[in-house]
């Protein structure tokens, strides 16, 4: 609610509502731009109303298309930061890859910590995590904590750049979700059931205008 942009908050069926005078209550979807879930909801169900009100839908976790059928507006899943806002970084100038580079994209999840694996730096306070790669050059640091955090490493000829986030879990959590319905009411994304691949330097764009801090280190030349 922070961004001027947002001129209301419709909340359906919130147990919790803040104390805002833009926050309103109600059931239906009318006169919305983005319809924002964090999958409590049957996706089903949303799909067919954000579809009556012509708005796109973005959904917080990861879920198969396959499982979704099909849409006549955008459906974006895995608006999360380690399926959107890790990968996202590597838009970044500073995470521009060049012959003989190698890329690894890094985040955390809640879990017992690893005791080995793959050391993977993040931004302070997260600092550096044992990691397991997930799959090609995707790690996952697990953490125990109330902090998270994103980072992408590019080594190669040219020197080393890290390039990450690190904040309270739920704060970076709800800062990407609230980037891609951005991104969404934009415009960025066709009628599909899709995930946010196509609108990644989009999405950091609006990450950092919702004053997401990136840290940026680079090796000495």
């Amino acid at each position: 609610m922070g961004d001027s942009r947002c001129e209301r908050l419709v909340m359906i069926n919130a147990g919790w509502i803040p104390s805002d005078s833009r926050v309103v209550q109600t059931r239906t979807f009318r006169d919305v731009d983005v319809v924002v879930s964090d999958g409590t909801t049957p996706l089903t169900s949303l799909i067919g109303r954000s579809s009556v009100a012509a708005a796109p839908l973005v959904v917080w976790p990861d879920v198969p298309a396959s499982e979704l059928g099909t849409a006549t507006i955008p459906v974006i899943v895995g608006a999360n930061v380690g399926s959107t806002l890790s990968d996202s970084l590597l838009t970044h100038p500073a995470s521009q890859a060049t012959q003989g580079d190698t890329v690894q994209v890094a985040w955390t999840e809640p879990g017992k910590p690893h005791r080995n694996g793959t050391p993977i730096v993040f931004p302070d306070p997260v600092g550096m995590a044992w990691s397991h790669e997930r799959a090609t050059n995707r790690f996952v640091a697990l953490r125990d904590d109330e902090w998270a955090g994103a980072t992408t490493i590019v080594d190669g000829p040219s020197g080393k750049r890290i390039v990450g986030v690190a904040d309270l879990g739920v704060h970076l959590e709800a800062l990407t979700l609230a980037a891609v319905a951005f991104t969404a009411a934009a415009g960025s994304f066709g009628p599909a059931i899709q995930s946010t691949v196509t609108a990644r330097e989009a999405i950091l764009s609006e990450a950092r205008n919702l004053e997401l801090d990136v840290a940026v280190w680079r090796s000495p030349a």
